[in-house]
């Protein structure tokens, strides 16, 4: 599908479909859509060939406003937005299907995005990652929550959601509220 350097072969979306039509059955299901691309090492200068503009990106007041900065920072942004297709074409397999509305859907990223002051490190790029959650059931649309979380309270809330108990000693706590 794709020639950039950085981008999988994988087609993440067929993935899914296939799990959706050949492994699932009627059960429940619980599928981790994980993608490499905006791990770094991805192509230098792919933003040219997709059409983006240096001027278009936005260069955080720690990093130089540079235009290798502001190329590398648009490579980043192509390799998110192919996440962001695939993400996209599930969603809607997940609608035309019928189970949109069934599906917790939850996106994030697990860490902050590869650059310095960011990646591995406790500053406001490092720590404040994109996160996500779609569940008609429980969550109403459109709400924004500045409550500080982490990856240790997604458990509770996924049982939560589907009402089981926690088991003693699982950290986090659950989002639902």
């Amino acid at each position: 599908e794709r020639t950039d350097a950085g981008i999988s072969n994988t087609n993440y979306f067929e993935n899914f479909r296939y799990f959706m039509e050949h492994v699932r059955g009627d059960k429940p299901f619980f599928f981790w859509f994980g993608a490499k691309e905006h791990h770094r090492s991805y192509e230098q200068n792919s933003w040219e060939r997709n059409g983006k503009k240096l001027a278009s990106a936005q260069v955080p007041g720690f990093l130089p406003d540079h235009g290798i900065i502001r190329g590398d920072l648009l490579d980043y942004a192509v390799e998110i937005e192919w996440f962001d297709l695939h993400l996209q074409r599930m969603l809607a397999y997940l609608e035309e299907t019928g189970e949109l509305d069934n599906t917790i859907v939850i996106v994030t990223s697990d860490n902050g995005m590869p650059f310095p002051r960011a990646k591995a490190n406790s500053y406001e790029y490092g720590v404040h990652v994109p996160f996500a959650v779609r569940y008609p059931k429980e969550f109403p649309g459109g709400r924004i929550v500045d409550d500080p979380l982490g990856f240790a309270d997604l458990a509770p809330t996924i049982l939560a959601a589907l009402a089981v108990p926690a088991g003693p000693g699982m950290e986090g706590r659950s989002l639902l509220p």
